[in-house]
């Protein structure tokens, strides 16, 4: 399928309302079309326009095969900036799109997160450019109940509602015990209770495993894509005991959005009754 962009003019504030989808510019090309793909996905979900900074995207883009059109945006191209922030300031978007660096060492990756500095404005979703884009049939979104996941599954259910994809909500216990597991089935229940939409096929897994990361890691190279929340714990933090969600953006082969949930907007997954 290919994508519509309309005349790539500036468009007047009055054009542009608040609360829309913007796709920042990206010049991996697989990273650039699973960009695409998702800010299509995630502005037909909550109704809002699609705004591209990016002269590399027309409608020579293809959207994977399995992307179905009733789950596009309309999409307005806006004129491209050195970096988003004036962008952002301007236009006032409720989520970005935009591609995360695989190549950060250490001390880069945990003091100098753009994702981390954008979503003080609005929810941001990162991708990579590992793996295929032509078609989406399996969406793994690992849930730990942080700030982050409700954002992921809201991501990764509006990827597969497009593709008609099949969701697995997968929580890992690194304890086998009554409270771990029971607290586990809780998380999951209560992730499953976000998704009302009754097109998605939502199945939920709790895993045991000694090792949360290598247990995602090796799962997420059976699905097409892996949804994931994005650490809530602070550098420092990070530096001493590790993060999941880094670790999996490390290590994983398969391809991994990560989702940064705005200042404004971060809701943890409560299980009922918490």
């Amino acid at each position: 399928m290919m994508i519509g962009v309309s005349n790539a003019q500036r468009p007047s504030d009055e054009h542009v309302s608040d609360g829309s989808c913007l796709l920042g510019p990206i010049d991996d090309e697989t990273a650039r079309r699973r960009a695409v793909s998702i800010a299509h996905a995630l502005a037909a979900d909550r109704s809002t326009e699609l705004l591209v900074s990016d002269t590399r995207v027309d409608g020579s883009d293809p959207l994977p095969e399995s992307h179905r059109e009733r789950h596009c945006s309309s999409v307005t191209s806006i004129e491209p900036a050195a970096t988003l922030d004036p962008i952002v300031d301007r236009y006032d978007p409720s989520v970005l799109v935009v591609k995360r660096r695989t190549d950060q060492r250490l001390f880069e990756e945990l003091f100098s997160d753009r994702a981390e500095r954008l979503s003080t404005s609005a929810d941001v979703l990162t991708v990579d450019g590992r793996g295929e884009t032509d078609r989406i049939a399996s969406v793994l979104i690992p849930i730990a109940g942080g700030n982050h996941s409700r954002l992921a599954v809201e991501a990764g259910v509006a990827v597969a509602r497009a593709n008609d994809a099949a969701v697995d909500l997968f929580h890992v216990i690194e304890d086998d015990d009554s409270a771990a597991r029971d607290r586990g089935e809780a998380i999951l229940a209560a992730a499953r209770e976000t998704i009302s939409d009754a097109e998605v096929d939502v199945d939920t897994w709790l895993y045991e495993a000694p090792d949360a990361p290598n247990a995602i890691t090796e799962q997420s190279q059976y699905y097409d894509l892996t949804v994931m929340g994005a650490p809530t714990d602070g550098p420092l933090e990070r530096f001493v005991f590790g993060s999941t969600s880094k670790q999996v953006q490390r290590e994983a082969d398969s391809p991994v959005i990560v989702a940064h949930a705005g200042a404004d907007t971060q809701e943890s997954i409560h299980p009922s009754g918490s």
